[in-house]
């Protein structure tokens, strides 16, 4: 190999070292935004229900679906109700959990950093609430199924790119020649 060739070759790698910083930069602020977002809207959405709806009062937006004023002092669809202590603390070692986990992983995968802040904001959205309030409060009501907010469509959503990062993760690795 030339002298030539060997500078090309190291100009080829700069670019691509350079290439893949500005992605892992990208997909950071992807979640800081998202995050953010999430968690913006819904503390927004509760200040207002908060300040327009008494507790328990529903007003239908269509018929199967209100606008009301729940407070859930328990977790996901009303579990562990009354325990604001335990849920706070479990919160948060679940986002810490979480943190570690994708960390790795949001720089390499832009659906899974999109994932991470929708999930990270929307739990950072209900701990507010259990911190501030005792409870959080729910106001998306569909019959049938329990009332829920901003914060609980972030988490769900955020969940389920993380999954599908993942999984296109695994397929792009299962398809890479050895070597």
């Amino acid at each position: 190999m030339t002298r030539a060739h060997r500078d090309v070759s190291d100009a080829v790698v700069r670019a691509i070292d350079r290439r893949e910083r500005r992605q892992t930069k990208a997909r950071w602020w992807r979640f800081g935004v998202l995050a953010v977002l999430v968690l913006a809207a819904d503390q927004v959405a509760k200040i207002v229900i908060r300040a327009t709806l008494e507790p328990g009062e529903r007003h239908e937006v269509f018929p199967g679906f209100e606008i009301s004023r729940v407070s859930n002092e328990g977790i996901a669809f009303g579990l562990f109700p009354g325990r604001q202590a335990i849920v706070a603390v479990l919160t948060v070692l679940a986002l810490c959990a979480i943190a570690i986990a994708l960390a790795g992983l949001v720089g390499r995968n832009a659906t899974v950093a999109a994932g991470a802040g929708l999930l990270v904001g929307g739990s950072i959205g209900n701990l507010i609430d259990r911190l501030a309030h005792g409870a959080v409060t729910d106001f998306l009501d569909p019959a049938r199924w329990p009332a829920f907010n901003v914060a609980d469509c972030g988490i769900t959503i955020g969940a389920a790119l993380i999954v599908i990062g993942l999984m296109a993760d695994a397929d792009e690795a299962e398809h890479e020649p050895d070597g």
